[in-house]
């Protein structure tokens, strides 16, 4: 997940489309297979369904953070999203993951088939294992908002780029309803 927070902060700092073109390609080239297949996915608007109820993720970053649900919520309307208020209202984590992409959208999808706890465990688990800006992701995957500044036609020239691939014949290819897994 490194990995890719490092792709997503070159691309959000950035406003040139050479440089986000650039960067994506780059990450593309060097990427696992799996977590590629994923980036596609999720820059051309394919996401896991959510798997928490963002009342859920609230309150329990409220309680992990060992503060009052009230003050969590005076904090969120300030920050305006909350992905993002839950990956700066955390402590630090204990841990510093090096696992992938794919891990975590695994962990997503194996806890929307469990019960109310595990799914709390698992997402407690995560968010200390997990970076600020590698929660805030893990985040915007759970809810489903994951959004980035990349157009399909953008991520499609760094896909050329990457794999040395017609740009035209990788459009075609990823038009019509397909799936990373």
């Amino acid at each position: 997940m490194k990995d890719f927070a490092r792709l997503f902060t070159r691309i959000d700092q950035s406003t040139r489309t050479s440089a986000k073109v650039a960067a994506l390609a780059e990450y593309l080239a060097s990427a696992p297979d799996q977590d590629r297949i994923w980036t596609i996915a999720l820059f051309s608007g394919r996401r896991p369904r959510r798997a928490v109820t963002t009342t859920r993720l609230r309150e329990w970053a409220a309680e992990a953070a060992g503060y009052p649900l009230w003050l969590f919520e005076e904090a969120y309307p300030v920050v305006g999203d909350l992905a993002e208020t839950i990956a700066l209202f955390l402590p630090p984590g204990r841990a510093d993951s090096d696992k992938g992409l794919t891990h975590w959208i695994n962990v997503l999808r194996d806890i929307s088939d469990v019960d109310e706890a595990s799914r709390k465990a698992a997402v407690l688990a995560a968010w200390d294992e997990l970076d600020t800006t590698s929660r805030f992701l893990f985040n915007k995957l759970i809810t489903g908002g994951f959004r980035i500044g990349v157009s399909q036609k953008l991520m499609t020239r760094a896909l050329a780029r990457a794999t040395g691939r017609d740009e035209a014949d990788l459009a075609h290819r990823l038009m019509g309803a397909w799936s990373p897994e």
